[in-house]
């Protein structure tokens, strides 16, 4: 068993191929990602027709089921798929849930961590972000600039791997 994709995405603009991509490690019981939702679901809106938005559900024994309440309670709408073998938590190196990657069309890691500062350590956040690291690299992106910051620490749900 691998990857087992919940839905087929649908994509409009550019090509997938020609597109940026962001992948976001999720887990359905993590605090952490479910108060980072709207703001990752807001990214997706933003920019749908140039960056594709993807969430990966790495936790072995989340359900279809459990994706789906997460969805609907949080309002989620970003095409998904479960790692419960973690080929992709390999593959990326992923060990928080949520960690972000900001990933070109030729499959280079642009920026990797967190979607903002509001979470900066373990039952430490603040009111809002002040920090906006995924916006800001796929802004640069987008226009062909340098990123500034192209890696933060995570802070969330640590990814139980083999």
């Amino acid at each position: 068993m691998g990857l087992t994709p919940l839905h087929i995405p649908t994509y409009q603009g550019t090509s997938f191929q020609e597109s940026p991509r962001v992948l976001i490690f999720f887990d359905t019981e993590c605090p952490i990602c479910q108060k980072t939702t709207r703001r990752v679901q807001d990214l997706a809106d933003q920019y749908t027709g140039q960056v594709q938005f993807e969430a990966i559900y790495p936790t072995e024994t989340t359900t279809l089921a459990d994706v789906k309440a997460f969805e609907r309670t949080f309002k989620l709408t970003i095409p998904r798929q479960l790692d419960p073998t973690h080929k992709l938590v390999r593959q990326y190196k992923a060990t928080t849930t949520p960690e972000v990657l900001l990933i070109s069309a030729q499959d280079k890691i642009l920026y990797r961590g967190s979607v903002d500062d509001q979470f900066y350590r373990l039952g430490r956040y603040r009111p809002a972000p002040t920090a906006f690291y995924l916006k800001d690299a796929i802004e640069a992106t987008l226009v062909g600039k340098s990123i500034a910051i192209k890696q933060t620490t995570p802070t969330g749900c640590l990814i139980n791997r083999d």
